[in-house]
């Protein structure tokens, strides 16, 4: 019984984080799939070959402009160069406590894996090998004991597409002084000054008779409007504590 609510705890603590990576992406201009299943077929076992938390997409022109011209900022620390006319695809897992990717990616045949996740973008090619190709460059990378720059690879010779494996992790995380990585308490600061009001996007209601913002998403977006109401700064042990996880 005790391992059943431990085991709840860190899937619930697990979807929140995941989803404010979520929102934060979403706000930089990717389309999003949380919690990508990779499916075996029927020769194989019963099961899973393993899931990635994030798969997210963003076109090279994105631009979210308001109705008077203003465009929304996106994160510089994210984003690929504005001038970079690239596909930028991400293959990203949400940690609290490690910056690595999970046991059956980095495994020698992980790239299977990888590649699978690189077919679902539909960008690059299968039949002449390009995604394949990508997919064991960035195989190779994740398993480095250091990763100077976030695991990336692209053909440009082939195509205008970058694939990125990003990890989103807290600033204490193990390996975070060797790894690059994003960490989420600089991400609950872009979401929090993006969401509050005041900024940019004209003020509209937020409370229970609208559907605005819907499941965890909202939670989150309400506990960063309290701690605007009550001019704290949010943190995010604040908002584990704040979502009961």
């Amino acid at each position: 019984m005790v391992k059943a609510e431990a085991d709840r705890k860190r899937e619930c603590r697990a979807e929140v984080l995941e989803t404010l990576v979520e929102l934060y992406l979403r706000l930089n201009g990717y389309f999003c799939i949380r919690n990508y299943l990779y499916h075996l077929d029927k020769s194989d076992h019963e099961g899973l070959r393993t899931e990635s938390d994030l798969l997210a997409i963003r076109m090279p022109h994105q631009r979210e402009a308001l109705s008077d011209g203003t465009v929304q900022k996106n994160d510089i620390d994210l984003i690929l160069p504005p001038e970079d006319p690239r596909i930028d695809c991400l293959i990203a897992e949400v940690k609290e406590t490690t910056v690595e990717f999970n046991a059956p990616i980095r495994k020698e045949d992980g790239w299977k894996i990888i590649n699978s996740a690189v077919q679902m973008f539909g960008a690059l090619s299968a039949e002449d090998g390009s995604s394949e190709e990508i997919a064991k460059a960035l195989h190779r990378q994740i398993n480095w004991d250091d990763w100077p720059a976030i695991p990336t690879s692209d053909l440009p010779e082939k195509s205008k597409v970058s694939v990125r494996m990003p990890v989103f992790a807290r600033y204490s995380a193990k390996h975070g002084k060797n790894r690059k990585f994003i960490n989420l308490e600089h991400i609950l600061e872009f979401v929090f000054e993006r969401m509050r009001p005041g900024q940019v996007c004209s003020p509209y209601p937020r409370d229970q008779r609208f559907s605005n913002w819907r499941g965890t998403t909202r939670r989150i977006i309400d506990f960063l409007d309290e701690a605007h109401q009550q001019k704290q700064t949010a943190t995010v042990d604040m908002l584990l504590k704040r979502l009961g996880v």
